[in-house]
């Protein structure tokens, strides 16, 4: 199969609209997000109808995390933190709300968006800790907040899928069992860039290797990776307390495919529910642009379906 022609028509059109020129410098990590902000634009759409939406700090201790509550109305539901991705450098509430708002209507779930602190300003561990917080604190004002208080789930794509993989597991440690199901989409599960999709899809479309080493640098920082560290490989060591059933979605262009498979395998081999949702045709990114390919649409409408099924 080859990717998907809709998926292809974006890239040329926002290639023609944003154009790189020849021989320009390496852009700094605040042009990158300058960037990445404006062409996000292009897929925001107005928030579906059903569902209303707030925009609030998140209080934790020495800093407030803006978050925004996307819920239906009129009905208590379950509650799914959601972390955006952009390689823990760029993205915000804002350039993934669209996502936010169709994984809230698509799964009939309330999702809480959180802004975590970004890299390189926030490097390694804080987007981490600030995952882990945000998590903690909203899974203790679920009745503030207005959601279901016996289920809670976690989603997050690329980078924000391995923040809310990380936060799930060490809250599950503390809290067995609580966090029940996540939605993991292109997840960036370790420090690798030697796998076969790695290797087949370098320089392809959506994502390359050398744009994910430049985000790993950029949010490790100083710090020298370590793989035994389950803050950097979301593989490093079997959990003592089961890790949430898990749905990930494994793009077929995507350099991060072979490891968002290998992730749900290792899930299945600490006895939790582990399915891996293959994205035909889709590369890295593509949960952002749902509003101009249909396939993408599909593929994350079922998705969140099948979270909200998981999550009982």
């Amino acid at each position: 199969m080859t990717i998907d022609a809709d998926l292809l028509a974006y890239y040329d059109l926002m290639a023609r609209k944003y154009p790189t020129p020849e021989n320009a410098p390496a852009p700094t990590p605040q042009e990158v997000r300058a960037k990445f902000a404006t062409v996000a634009v292009e897929a925001l759409r107005p928030l579906p109808a059903g569902l209303r939406s707030e925009t609030f700090d998140i209080p934790l201790p020495g800093r407030n995390l803006r978050a925004r509550l996307y819920r239906p109305v009129g009905r208590t539901v379950p509650l799914v933190v959601y972390f955006h991705g952009g390689g823990w450098v760029v993205g915000d509430v804002d350039t993934h709300g669209t996502v936010a708002a169709l994984l809230a209507q698509d799964a009939d779930v309330a999702v809480l968006s959180v802004d975590y602190r970004l890299a390189p300003e926030h490097p390694f561990p804080t987007p981490v800790d600030d995952a882990r917080e945000a998590l903690a604190w909203a899974a203790e004002q679920r009745a503030r907040l207005g959601v279901s208080l016996d289920r809670l789930g976690v989603a997050g794509d690329s980078a924000g899928g391995h923040l809310a993989a990380q936060a799930a597991a060490w809250f599950n440690d503390k809290h067995p069992g609580m966090v029940g199901a996540q939605l993991l989409i292109y997840p960036v599960v370790q420090y690798r860039f030697d796998t076969p999709s790695y290797e087949r899809l370098a320089d392809g479309v959506g994502l390359t290797r050398d744009e994910m080493r430049w985000y790993w640098k950029e949010f490790l920082g100083d710090v020298k990776p370590d793989e035994n560290d389950v803050r950097v490989n979301l593989m490093a060591e079997a959990p003592r307390h089961p890790l949430p059933n898990s749905l990930v979605i494994a793009a077929e262009y995507d350099p991060l495919h072979d490891e968002a498979v290998e992730y749900a395998q290792f899930v299945a081999r600490t006895g939790a529910r582990a399915e891996v949702i293959e994205a035909s045709g889709l590369t890295h990114s593509f949960a952002r642009l749902q509003p101009f390919v249909p396939q993408a649409r599909m593929v994350m409408h079922d998705a969140a379906q099948r979270l909200r099924e998981w999550l009982g």
